[in-house]
Parts: C-alpha cells; sequence; structure tokens
C-alpha cells in the first residue's frame, strides 16, 4: 500500500542515488531490489562520471542526449552525435533538465482536494470509472511516444466510449497545416539550399527542431558564403529573421500581397529582389511559412514550393499515430458545455492555465477531475484528485524527434518522490492492473521489430539502449507515400494556435473598438521566450536566461514597435493594458525596433500562479487574449529587468561585419606573449567564435551554468547588474534591421589588466596561457573586476550557492546537480570562465596515463560541446594544424577591443553580411 512521501532529506536523496547507481548498472537494467552497495558495479570507478544515451521532451518531441551520472547522480546534459534531432549539440532547455529533475517544487505524492493521499486510493477512484468509459474525456499534451499511442489505441480499444482530446499546444517550427488534407512537417535539405525565404517562420528559434534545423542553417552558410541568402519577412521578430541577410517588418495581413509578389516576381522593393532571386535559384530555393499564415496561405506556399522544385522534405507529424484520432481544446469545451462529459482525466499537460477563464470555468463544472503531472499546477489545483508523474530522466518510455526518428527512454536515477510513470498510469486505466513501465515500452518494440527469437530481441535491445535511437525510425516522407497514416481531428482550416484563439475569442465577448482616445487596436502576437512554456517556469536558471534580443530575464514585456509607442505616448517599461473583451491584462511596454506597426508581442509561459517559489506571479499571461487586443497606456511604471539595455555600438565596432567571405580584416598573427615558458610549454590554449554562426538561442550559456555550478541571483540581484553567468551573449542592431549576437567568455588575456591589481595574486597567469583565479586566495577586493575592460568577472555578494540562495535555491535536493569537479564559491569571490579548466585537467591525466600529449580536439569545453551551430572552436593555439590556429589565420578574425593591447585568447570572426545590391 502506497503512503503519502515524506519530505526529502539529504539521507532519503542518497538513499536514491544509491537506488539509481544499481538501476543503471549493466546497461540501465532495473534492479528487482534496491539497496545499497558495498561493491560498486562492474565498470563504475570512484570519480569517474558515465554517460547514458536517453531521449529529452519538448513540446512532445524528443532529442536525444547523453547524461553524465556520477555514482547514479545525474549532473549533466550533453548531445547525442547519433541523434538526428541533436547530432552531438544541445539546447538551453535540455541543459536545464537537470535544475527541472532536483527542483524542490515537484510533486511528492498523490493529493485529493489538495490534501495528501495514498496512490490506492487514487487507483480505487480509477477504477471506479465506467468500464466501457462512456462520458470519461482524456486530454493529453502531443503524444509523442509510440509506446503511449499504443497503450491510448488499447485504451479506447477496453474502453470505446472514452474520448480522446489534445492540447496541441503552440504550433512547432515549419509545421503546415494547409496544402493538404493533413498536418506536415516540413524538413529542408539545406545541402541543396541557395536561397531561403521565411514569412514568420522561425527554424533557428526555440523548440524540439532547433538543434537540427540550426545546424543545417550554419552549414550551409559556412559551405556557401557567397551564394547562400537568407531574407525573412515577419512582424515579431525571431532569431531566423534577426540572423537572416535581409529582413523587412510586416504585419499578418500584408502576408498575402508579399506572397503575390512573391508568386509573380514582379514589383519592387524587398519582396521583389526576393522573388527574382527565388526564380532564378529555381531548385535550388525554398520558401518557408509561419504558424500565423491562413490556410490558404500555406496553400499558396506549397504550391510556389512546388513550383520552385525546392527541395523540402513533407514528413507526418512525430504526433500522428495510426488508429488515433484526437478533439482539440475547442471540441472537448463543446462536449463539456453539452453534458456530455462528466469526468476528465489530464495528463501532462496544464490547460486551465493555457487556454486562461473559458477552460477554467468549464473544467469547474464537470463532477470529476483528475490530474497528473510532475507539479501541482494551475490544473492540479483544480482538479480533485492529482497524482505526480516520474520526470523523463527517472523512467522508461520512448520519444520521437520532430524528424520521425525514436529512442529510448532509460532512467538515470530512481525516482526521488513518490511518482508513477504515465505508461504504468496508461496501463491501469486500460487493463485494471499495475504493470512495469519498462516491460511496457519492451512490449511495444518486440511487436514493432518482430524479431525471431528473445536473444535477438535483447541484442537489438541494448544496441538501441547503448545508441541512443532506433535505426530506421525515421518518418515517411509523404511525397512519396501520398500521406500520412493518421488525420488528427485538429488540421485542415486553421493551425493549433488559431483554433485556440477562436474558441476563446468566440466567449471572450465583441473586438476591441479602436478609438484615440482609449488606445489602439492590434494584432497580439505570442512568442517563445526561454521559459518556452508554462512547464519551464519553476526552472530558475532558464527564468534568469535572457532573451536573446532584450536581454530580459524574470518577466515578459510587450513589445511594441516605435511608431505605435509614440502614438500612445509611452517610453520603456511604461505600463500598458492590453484587452480584449472581458479579459485585461497590464504589463510594462519595451519599445522594439524590428517590432512591426500594427502588431504587439507576449511571451508565454508567464503570469502563473501556480508555479512554486521560482515561477509564480513572475510576468503575465497572454493566455485568454484574443488575436486582436486593444492597447492603451496605464499609469504608472514597471521596472524590467535586464542585463543589457545599450545595443548601439556607438561607432566602436564590437561586434565586426564584413561585406563578402573574402574580406580581410586585421591577422592578428601567433600569440604573443611576456610570460616565462616552461622547457616543454605543452598546450597553449585558445578560443575563436564564429559571430556569423552565432544564433542567439543561449546553449552555451545554459551548458556553462551546469558545467560549473553556477548559481542564480534571483531578480532583485539581477536588478542591480549582479549577474553570475560566466559567459554572455552581447545583442547589438545592425542597419538592416536585424541583429548579431557575440558571446563574450573570459578573454583570457595574454597582458591581462586583472592580474597586476590583485594584491594578494588571486589572479594568476599559467604556463598553457589560462588567465586563472585562485578562489581561496581572492580576499574579494574586486580591483580585478573593475580592471576588466571586458566586464566578465562576477563577485559573489552573497552566499548564492547555500545559506543566502535565492527562494528555494538552497534546498538540500539541488546540491545534488552540482558537477562535483569543480568547487563551489562562496560569499565574497571573484570568479569567471576558466576554458573548462576540469576538462583540460581531465584530458591531461589520461594522456599521462598512456605518455603522450593531449590530442587534438581531446578538450572540448561546455560552451563549444553544447553550441548547435559549432560556433566555438577550442583547442591548442601552438598546434598550426588545430581547428582553432587555423580560424586565427582567417580573413574575417579579429580581436574584441584590440587597440587595447591586451592580446585576448578569445577572439572572433566576422560576421558577413552582404555586399550592397549583391543580391538584385
Amino acid at each position: 500500500m502506497s503512503v503519502p512521501a515524506a519530505p526529502v532529506s539529504r539521507r532519503t536523496a542518497l538513499k536514491s542515488f544509491a537506488a539509481g547507481v544499481t538501476a543503471l548498472a549493466a546497461g540501465c537494467k532495473p534492479a528487482l531490489e534496491i539497496v545499497p552497495h558495498r561493491v560498486l558495479p562492474p565498470g563504475m570507478t570512484p570519480g569517474k562520471p558515465r554517460l547514458f544515451a536517453t531521449s529529452l521532451p519538448l513540446g512532445g518531441a524528443g532529442r536525444g542526449v547523453l547524461v553524465e551520472s556520477h555514482e547514479g547522480r545525474p549532473t549533466k546534459v550533453h548531445g547525442n552525435p547519433d541523434h538526428p534531432c541533436s547530432l552531438g549539440s544541445t539546447d538551453a532547455f535540455a541543459e536545464a533538465e537537470i535544475v527541472s529533475l532536483f527542483d524542490p517544487g515537484r510533486s511528492r505524492t498523490v493529493r485529493h482536494h489538495g490534501l495528501p493521499a495514498a496512490w490506492s486510493a487514487l487507483e480505487g477512484a480509477l477504477a471506479a470509472l465506467p468500464a466501457d468509459g462512456a462520458g470519461v474525456a482524456l486530454l493529453t499534451g502531443r503524444v509523442g511516444s509510440p509506446t503511449a499511442a499504443r497503450q491510448l489505441r488499447e485504451l479506447i480499444s477496453a474502453r470505446p466510449g472514452l474520448a480522446l482530446f489534445i492540447d496541441h499546444g503552440p504550433a512547432l517550427a515549419l509545421e503546415m497545416f494547409a496544402g493538404s488534407p493533413r498536418a506536415t512537417q516540413l524538413w529542408p535539405d539545406f545541402e541543396r539550399l541557395d536561397t531561403v525565404v521565411t514569412l514568420g517562420a522561425d527554424p533557428l528559434g526555440p523548440g524540439p527542431a532547433q538543434v537540427a534545423l540550426g545546424r543545417g542553417w550554419s552549414a550551409a552558410r559556412r559551405a556557401r558564403p557567397d551564394r547562400f541568402r537568407t531574407y525573412a519577412f515577419e512582424s515579431t521578430p525571431s532569431l531566423t529573421g534577426l540572423h537572416a541577410d535581409y529582413r523587412e517588418r510586416t504585419t499578418p495581413d500584408a502576408m498575402s500581397e508579399i506572397l503575390s509578389v512573391l508568386e509573380h516576381a514582379d514589383g519592387d522593393g524587398l519582396a521583389a529582389r526576393a522573388a527574382r532571386r527565388l526564380h532564378r535559384t529555381a531548385g535550388r530555393c525554398a520558401v518557408l511559412p509561419g504558424p500565423t499564415l491562413t490556410a490558404d496561405e500555406q496553400a499558396r506556399v506549397a504550391t510556389l514550393n512546388e513550383t520552385l522544385n525546392a527541395p523540402l522534405r513533407y514528413l507526418q507529424p512525430f504526433s500522428s499515430w495510426q488508429g488515433l484520432a484526437f478533439g482539440d481544446v475547442c471540441a472537448m469545451l463543446g462536449r463539456i458545455d453539452a453534458g456530455g462529459i462528466h469526468t476528465v482525466i489530464v495528463i501532462d499537460a496544464n490547460p486551465v492555465y493555457a487556454h486562461g477563464d473559458r477552460f477554467a470555468r468549464a473544467f469547474k463544472r464537470v463532477p470529476a477531475r483528475f490530474h497528473f503531472g510532475t507539479r501541482i499546477d494551475e490544473t492540479a489545483q483544480a482538479a480533485h484528485w492529482h497524482g505526480p508523474l516520474n520526470h523523463g530522466l527517472e523512467d522508461w518510455s520512448d520519444l520521437r524527434g520532430v524528424d520521425g526518428s525514436a529512442g529510448l527512454v532509460q532512467p538515470l536515477i530512481a525516482p526521488l518522490h513518490d511518482s508513477r510513470s504515465v505508461h504504468e498510469l496508461l496501463a491501469r486505466l486500460a487493463r485494471g492492473i499495475a504493470s512495469d513501465a519498462r516491460e511496457i515500452v519492451r512490449e511495444t518494440w518486440r511487436a514493432a521489430w518482430n524479431t525471431p527469437d528473445d536473444e535477438a530481441f535483447e541484442r537489438r535491445w541494448r544496441a538501441s539502449l547503448h545508441d541512443g535511437v532506433i535505426a530506421a525510425s525515421a518518418a515517411v516522407d509523404s511525397t512519396r507515400d501520398g500521406g500520412h497514416d493518421a488525420t488528427p481531428a485538429h488540421v485542415g482550416r486553421h493551425a493549433p494556435e488559431e483554433t485556440a484563439a477562436a474558441c476563446v475569442q468566440a466567449q471572450a465577448g465583441p473586438e476591441p473598438v479602436d478609438d484615440a482616445r482609449l488606445g489602439r487596436r492590434m494584432r497580439l502576437l505570442v512568442r517563445h521566450a526561454m521559459i518556452h512554456d508554462d512547464r519551464h517556469a519553476s526552472n530558475a536558471w532558464l527564468q534568469e536566461c535572457p532573451d536573446p534580443l532584450t536581454k530580459q530575464v524574470w518577466g515578459n514585456a510587450l513589445w511594441i514597435s516605435p511608431e505605435d509607442a509614440q502614438a500612445l505616448g509611452i517610453a520603456d517599461e511604461a505600463l500598458v493594458e492590453v484587452a480584449s473583451g472581458e479579459r485585461s491584462v497590464h504589463i510594462a511596454a519595451l519599445i522594439v525596433p524590428q517590432q512591426a506597426s500594427g502588431t504587439v508581442a507576449m511571451a508565454r509561459g508567464y503570469g502563473r500562479t501556480a508555479a512554486g517559489p521560482i515561477g509564480t506571479n513572475v510576468g503575465s499571461a497572454a493566455a485568454g487574449l484574443a488575436d486582436t487586443v486593444l492597447v492603451s497606456k496605464a499609469a504608472g511604471r514597471a521596472t524590467v529587468i535586464r542585463l543589457q539595455t545599450t545595443f548601439d555600438q556607438h561607432g566602436r565596432d564590437l561586434l565586426e561585419t564584413v561585406p563578402s567571405a573574402s574580406a580581410m580584416l586585421v591577422d592578428d598573427g601567433s600569440p604573443v606573449t611576456f610570460y616565462a615558458r616552461k622547457p616543454d610549454p605543452g598546450p597553449s590554449w585558445g578560443m575563436v567564435i564564429d559571430t556569423d554562426a552565432c544564433t542567439g538561442c543561449n546553449a552555451c550559456m545554459i551548458a556553462c551554468q551546469a558545467e560549473n555550478n553556477i548559481p542564480v541571483v534571483g531578480p532583485v540581484e539581477a536588478a542591480r547588474g549582479r549577474r553570475m553567468h560566466w559567459l554572455r551573449i552581447d545583442t547589438y542592431h545592425l542597419p538592416h534591421g536585424g541583429a548579431g549576437f557575440q558571446p563574450v567568455p573570459c578573454m583570457h588575456c595574454e597582458r591581462a589588466p586583472c592580474e597586476p591589481v590583485c594584491p594578494v595574486a588571486a589572479s594568476v597567469h599559467d604556463s598553457e596561457g589560462l588567465n586563472l583565479q585562485v578562489y581561496n586566495r581572492c580576499i574579494g577586493t574586486r580591483f580585478c573586476q573593475a580592471n576588466c575592460p571586458y566586464q566578465v568577472r562576477r563577485f559573489n555578494f552573497f552566499d548564492y550557492a547555500d545559506g543566502q540562495a535565492y527562494a528555494d535555491q538552497g534546498a538540500e535536493l539541488l546540491s545534488a546537480l552540482k558537477n562535483p569537479d569543480v568547487s563551489v564559491r562562496g560569499r565574497g569571490v571573484m570568479e569567471k570562465c576558466t576554458y573548462c579548466v576540469q576538462r583540460i585537467s581531465a584530458a591531461r591525466r589520461e594522456a599521462a596515463k598512456s605518455d603522450r600529449p593531449i590530442a587534438a580536439a581531446e578538450v572540448v569545453t561546455a560552451c563549444q560541446e553544447a553550441c548547435p551551430t559549432r560556433a566555438i572552436s577550442f583547442g591548442d593555439l601552438s598546434d598550426p594544424d588545430s581547428e582553432v590556429s587555423r580560424a586565427r589565420r582567417g580573413p574575417r578574425h579579429y580581436a574584441l577591443l584590440a587597440e587595447l593591447g591586451t592580446l585576448p585568447r578569445t577572439t572572433y570572426l566576422a560576421r558577413i553580411e552582404p555586399a550592397d545590391g549583391a543580391d538584385g
């Protein structure tokens, strides 16, 4: 019999870690008994981490990762080079999953009407549901698991009266809902593309395809710098638009006219230039549609791509399954209003927050309400029963990537709380009995592989666990097979965002009247931010990770164009009211030059009322607002916390640009040093960052935070400028309407201004060129910080990692995510980027064992490893054949603030800008 879980203490956590080690032994084969071990399992060496392949979900789709485990304690997420959706890199959300795993705010026990209860009681309530499922609705997020899809089919077969509904969430990059009777996922072949035109599409933006699409995009730009050209037409700035060669602000209503120009290649302006280049590069060009296009416009884009013979694949969506048809949220609300639903079971979704008051009122009218998830969120609070689910790093499962490639999910640790697998839950709903999640997943693949015997199945199972991706599992190209294997009920007329907005708007009352005395009627666009959607609102790392363009942290703002701001008489940080029908929110405004006039934008995922001490009451919610809103000036101002406030270079060329790939900047040549060298100098470390490849995705920032035990400081300290990130990404507005991104770690200067001013020699240089900080010698004078022209040093004003941590960030459970190879710094200590010296030291030890030098590319820094576009090179400058040495000899190479003569070891490659008039 299950009992409510007690609060997790250090002792309990250590028991769980020991259990996790036992479960991970011998390829993650679970133990029948969980006991602390006295003898380490075979292959495990104390102090030496192991990597395990698994998949992590984002928006329901999987990304293949390798998770680093120290004696059964997962500490770091790496990309899986064998998985086509990660290719060895990560995104910011994957890097931050470790925080979500050890989050002290996770749900720990069953709750009934808000009070602790037992799983047996909850299971009894589920068993009392009608045997045929009549009047029962099951609502879930996008289903990316083949095993979950199989179980849902079994559930419908066992309970034919049960109705399935899906909360799609925001549309994914390059997801189309017209041009065919079914939904389609576009997949560009960047190797064959010379021209790309985006109509509100953001393939480089946050989402489960960000790494794969970003890698293809940057590879094309790197391989064909004089031929690969990108044109962006968008209303609100995206990473794709900001990085494009040519960008134009436009409203969603103007997209039809732009499409006409692209179709006929006539007229003037940027659209005409793009059209002429499209038709000139037919067969090597593509038009990529965004989620705001209407069904007719998406169909026209599909026809245009067909005419241009665009190298695009049309894939079945990862959440499309044979024999499964889901209703959408609107259909579910209609059934509730008609009295046809008496029980709602919500699994791994938060519709009460995502769909606002309309859903919340309908949900409360349902007599029996169940919620299953990892947190006590808004939907859990409104439900009668709540059951905690395992985190993805505690569970057995499988996941499809956006491209259709499937990977197995294996646990890195035993469940920390009294939680269950979603597969165990679905098995109980369908069969009425408990089942083991691992065996349920194995059932799926035993049937799919149809192996001749158990031995053959075990070989393939273990190989798939080891590789992290299942061979030959990619999606079928629907242009070849004539269609998909399922027809989700939501497609055919509108994208999910439009359907949800129309459903809300239908209940929100009349559209606002455009009255200059009251405000301006504008189109509201909802965008992704660093917390992606509401699932990540409780993640402190992501809350403190700045928005790539505005650098805002700990909240959102209303993005508004300079023209509209002037018409409303508002400045930055002025409060405005955004209203539609009975719903209105007050939010600070930010004037964004790249925002189209007549439109405003808000980031989703904020304004939560049940996101724990980290995410509750942070920012404002866009949920429940219609597509068209009335924006008016309100009384007062609000503080917008930004880690960068100046985006103009003021003529200093901090971010260098060149008009073509052949342009030459100053070649700094070989590194110079006035430090004495050893007789055998060994490696000479340096880094080169390609600003033409950097898309500002922030994966490197979170990877650095995870690797180096960097704490969050919270909104109050962040507002004072007391950030702790060792790596920042500076953003600069460019003349063509885009923006450039420049990652700035420590420069590791040969003539370091920080070193001679330290009174205790805590800032020192080593023989390999590293500018080091001796923590136990530092007395906190901050002289080095004051003398650093790059402002890359961070001071611990408080004991952020322990007694003075923000909110619940000092919880004992969070200590489990620390990297044991990196010290945890205390109050009064200065810290900064070390080029991941712990990884250099590990490589040096391995090389010494074999009496050999450190091999080329043997040391990979955390930021370099995470970067989806491979913008960062690191290596030995004394080796003329190393990648970093070749980059320094390149024509685009430059040093930041080179005129100061600090001789930095961290240098850059200039961003490539097309020459004026080069593309028509």
